[in-house]
């Protein structure tokens, strides 16, 4: 392989976030800079274009979005989700889950998807919810969301249902040393997605696969 390829990968990955940002509606383009005015990283244009896609393949009618301000990812949803569908975003952030909550009342007419906003913890809020009436599970944010997750998953999700954790290499926590591609680094997350990666990959229940969307996707199917 020559070693320009390598420097041709990061540009590949730049011009197609670059194209996912220009295909934004005006409204996600607001909700990014509110994001990041409010100190939050907003999702990548590119990783909630394709958890978008990978709900309208599925015809999913029902999306978790657990932790890491998932605000882009839940407008994203809103635009290719059937007319009865629910996007619920559980965030242990007040100031996260109080944003969502003022864009998403600006944009209601927008779409006949409903959005049910959440100011709690996975591992107190996931238990209240029906079992096997979701479609999708999407977990960002702090190791805990990624654990709660997953031991939610069989329950919460329909047969074939999709089970997915956003920043899958660690890249993005604050203690970051290189994530889950560096050895050296024994961060909590760093150290935890590469227990999960294993555990998923060895969990009978679910085909597995990673992806370098974004900072990686993990993509779990429930058998």
């Amino acid at each position: 392989m020559s070693l320009n390829v390598y420097d041709n990968i990061a540009h590949a990955w730049d011009y197609v976030e670059n194209q996912a940002i220009r295909q934004e509606t005006a409204g996600e383009k607001n909700a990014r800079q509110r994001l990041k005015d409010a100190g939050f990283r907003p999702g990548f244009a590119a990783q909630a274009e394709f958890i978008a896609h990978m709900a309208l393949a599925v015809r999913a009618q029902s999306v978790i979005l657990l932790g890491g301000a998932q605000i882009i990812e839940a407008m994203h949803l809103t635009h290719t989700l059937g007319s009865e569908g629910q996007v619920t975003i559980i965030d242990t952030s007040a100031q996260a889950t109080a944003l969502a909550t003022t864009i998403f009342k600006s944009v209601e007419e927008e779409s006949t998807v409903r959005v049910r906003i959440v100011n709690a913890s996975g591992d107190s809020y996931l238990p209240r919810l029906n079992s096997m009436d979701y479609d999708m599970i999407v977990a960002a944010g702090d190791p805990a969301n990624y654990r709660t997750a997953y031991n939610s998953a069989e329950r919460l999700l329909r047969r074939g249902g999709e089970l997915v954790f956003s920043d899958a290499l660690g890249f993005l926590n604050t203690d970051s040393k290189g994530g889950v591609t560096n050895p050296a680094d024994r961060s909590d997350k760093a150290t935890y997605l590469r227990e999960l990666d294993k555990q998923l990959r060895d969990d009978d229940r679910f085909s597995s696969t990673l992806i370098s969307i974004g900072t990686g996707l993990s993509l779990n199917v429930l058998q």
